[in-house]
């Protein structure tokens, strides 16, 4: 179970990762889950020269975030993942977000909030090791960004078998990012698994909980929802 932020356009590096730390430490929390805080890991994804930098982390966010160089990082587009571990074996840095697959010519990137145990049995394995890895891997084998189209993931998901809380994700590529709502009917906590947006004059966010400071427009995301959003050259 996580917390997600992301933001294309102008919009201040510093206050992105604010209310990410926010989120992490419950701050903004106005929800109908159990978990406020979110301190198993945590990752930051944005776009330089239009290549890819990430950075990862094992701890709270709220412990590394007075380290980091935010005056260095520079952008158009950042996204920052903040875990609260499902499972107690999936901890440390390689659990940590931005997870990355190849498939073809393309990487690409996921950020995920929510579970989804059963996805192991379309990927040929006897168990589930890693739910948001298998997510990743059972989204993007075979597919191009051309064909990354929410009639292609709700093809994906209806395949699914019950058992997840939420496929909420964001899917990222050198040249295009999408936002991915979904949840099933009975997912059990509707609310805390809602993304939400926001359109301001300059730039969009898309976060898992309202954050006033980043913008005042803000609307939840309506389950099955595909925000896409290309990268300008």
């Amino acid at each position: 179970m996580c917390r997600m932020i992301m933001a294309q356009g102008v919009f201040s590096v510093a206050a992105v990762l604010a209310a990410a730390k926010a989120m992490s430490c419950g701050e903004t929390a106005q929800h109908d889950g159990p978990i406020r805080e979110h301190p198993n890991g945590w990752g930051c994804l944005w776009l330089e020269e239009g290549k890819i930098r990430t950075l990862h982390g094992a701890g709270a966010f709220a412990d590394a975030l007075p380290s980091l160089n935010i005056t260095g990082i520079r952008t158009q587009f950042l996204a920052v993942h903040v875990r609260h571990a499902t499972l107690d074996k999936n901890r440390g840095i390689q659990f940590s977000h931005p997870l990355h697959r190849q498939s073809g010519e393309t990487q690409w990137y996921l950020m995920h909030n929510g579970f989804l145990p059963t996805l192991y049995q379309h990927l040929g394995l006897d168990e589930s090791c890693f739910d948001s890895a298998e997510y990743l891997d059972y989204i993007v084998t075979g597919i191009t960004p051309p064909d990354f189209t929410r009639h292609y993931l709700l093809e994906k998901m209806a395949q699914v078998a019950p058992g997840g809380s939420s496929g909420n994700a964001f899917f990222i590529t050198s040249e295009k990012a999408w936002a991915w709502q979904w949840q099933p009917e009975d997912t059990p906590f509707p609310r805390y698994f809602t993304m939400h947006f926001c359109q301001n004059e300059h730039s969009v966010v898309i976060a898992s909980e309202q954050i006033p400071s980043l913008g005042v427009r803000w609307r939840p995301m309506n389950n099955h929802e595909l925000h896409e959003i290309t990268f300008a050259e």
